[in-house]
């Protein structure tokens, strides 16, 4: 008898702590109501590169960028402090073009056309604390807001995704035409190759 009192109340406290936890009042709807946001957001590397095909080599940009997500710099091969310059022209490199060889994010400020706005796949670069500091990475979306998604490197220790408050955005860039040519060249090479 006293197993079956002991097992009823082991069910019992497993069904209380299966239920869902909520502020009073709360509803499971109303909880989760606002919880998608309200512009779309590329779900795969695929959407992604369909988002970022809409900008002329900003898909190859955008899917580089993606592939080295959660990599530290020294798995890179870039210098372990303050790289997220470094990180960006890497995936330039990898694209088959040349960055801005600066270690400086806003070297970016010079890099291209500057847009009105975030594009997928645009290279994001935001002001940091400091007069001259800043930070450097590819537009992966916007959320609700207008705030960019961007992919980064040195975003704590690993190439991450995250989102930038939108008043830190000094600019959107994309590369300028050549580096764009010197993409597709590198991608049609690459093509010939695998044939």
């Amino acid at each position: 008898m006293k197993s079956r009192a002991f097992v009823l109340l082991v069910a019992i406290a497993a069904l209380v702590c299966a239920q869902p936890a909520y502020a009073a009042n709360e509803s499971k709807a109303e909880r989760f109501m606002n919880a998608e946001p309200l512009e779309p957001m590329a779900r795969s590397r695929t959407d992604a590169a369909e988002a970022a095909a809409q900008v002329p080599g900003a898909a190859a940009v955008l899917l580089e960028a993606l592939r080295w997500r959660g990599r530290t710099a020294s798995q890179i091969g870039v210098p372990a402090k303050l790289w997220c310059a470094d990180f960006m022209n890497f995936v330039l490199k990898r694209t088959g073009t040349r960055g801005t060889n600066s270690r400086a994010a806003r070297s970016f400020l010079k890099y291209g056309t500057i847009l009105d706005g975030p594009r997928v796949g645009a290279i994001a670069v935001m002001r940091r604390a400091g007069p001259n500091n800043g930070h450097v990475g590819v537009v992966r979306g916007t959320d609700g807001k207008g705030n960019p998604i961007v992919v980064s490197g040195n975003h704590g220790p690993t190439v991450m995704q995250s989102t930038y408050d939108k008043s830190r955005v000094l600019a959107y860039v994309m590369p300028p035409d050549y580096v764009l040519q010197e993409m597709a060249s590198a991608a049609s090479r690459a093509s010939a190759s695998a044939q």
